[in-house]
């Protein structure tokens, strides 16, 4: 049996046939193409979105129309009931995604610019990130569906969670999923890396940019006292094509803990926590995408000086 899906280029719509053995994604017709970098022209991890500047997001990423309205917010009496695909107010919350990869480095890249009318950070406890503005990103790079993933303890997870709230609320800010504690996995490290800045106002009206580099774990232990020798590396290839998963929480100061939470998108209807089902292509370096080499420029609000104060 073949299936028809969904690749987004630019204004075209193509059309390739997959087996069904490989409908383990939400939506099912979507698939985004990943840039690839060349060599030397991968992004420095510094939140500073120069790097991405050449690469168009309506080829290798999504905006506000495509994301669907997941989590808590859409519960029952909740701003997000009712809502449906792209039913975001731009006037208080826009979002953008770009997506890259590189064989050179094994490094799967992201790019989220998030503009809000109102960035927030003030929940009552520092390890429940996800009732401040938030993101939350997930990779199964197996491409597997959601039932074969398992969290158990001692169980082999093959699906990684990144999880991030900025500025950090008494010095937590880096939430790493399914375990949390081992030092050879955070921010920094050779597995993931991630910059942040913003433009505007810290906790006002802002953009805030987040970059991202992860080098993919096909699976490891899910055990407290796992070991890096114990992770097995995933390695990128051209062609092929692994599950990412996203969500951007919004919340504005005030109400309830649950009602802090006033809308999550995610690039998939499932894609509540960043579960990893939404379809990605890795794909071949784009002649018409003009790179630029890496940027070392520092921002006034720069990562370098924030890594320094908080690691």
């Amino acid at each position: 049996m073949m299936l028809g899906k969904r690749i987004i280029l630019g204004a075209a719509i193509l059309t390739i046939g997959l087996s069904a053995q490989t409908w383990a994604h939400d939506p099912p017709d979507l698939l985004i193409p990943a840039a690839q970098f060349p060599p030397g022209a991968e992004p420095g991890i510094d939140g500073n979105p120069v790097e991405w500047a050449p690469i168009p997001v309506e080829t290798y990423g999504s905006v506000g129309e495509m994301l669907y309205p997941v989590g808590a917010a859409t519960r029952e009496g909740r701003v997000l009931e009712n809502a449906s695909q792209g039913d975001i107010n731009p006037a208080d919350f826009q979002i953008k995604h770009k997506l890259g990869w590189s064989p050179t480095t094994n490094g799967f890249y992201i790019l989220t610019e998030v503009f809000d009318d109102l960035h927030f950070i003030g929940r009552p406890d520092p390890a429940r990130f996800w009732l401040d503005d938030s993101v939350e990103y997930g990779l199964n790079f197996k491409h597997q569906a959601s039932e074969d993933i398992t969290f158990n303890d001692g169980d082999i997870v093959t699906l990684q969670k990144y999880k991030f709230a900025y500025p950090p609320l008494e010095g937590e800010w880096q939430f790493y999923e399914p375990q949390g504690n081992l030092p050879w996995l955070t921010s920094g490290t050779k597995w993931f890396d991630i910059g942040i800045t913003f433009e505007g106002e810290e906790f006002g009206e802002s953009t805030y940019f987040y970059e991202l580099r992860i080098r993919p774990i096909a699976e490891m232990p899910n055990s407290e006292s796992a070991t890096e020798d114990q992770a097995v590396e995933g390695i990128l290839q051209e062609g092929m094509i692994i599950h990412w998963g996203n969500m951007i929480s919004d919340t504005d100061e005030g109400g309830t803990e649950d009602q802090k939470r006033e809308t999550q998108w995610s690039t998939s209807p499932s894609g509540a926590a960043a579960n990893g089902t939404t379809d990605v292509l890795l794909s071949p370096v784009d002649p018409g995408i003009e790179f630029v080499e890496q940027q070392t420029a520092v921002e006034a609000t720069s990562w370098a000086r924030v890594k320094a104060q908080y690691r």
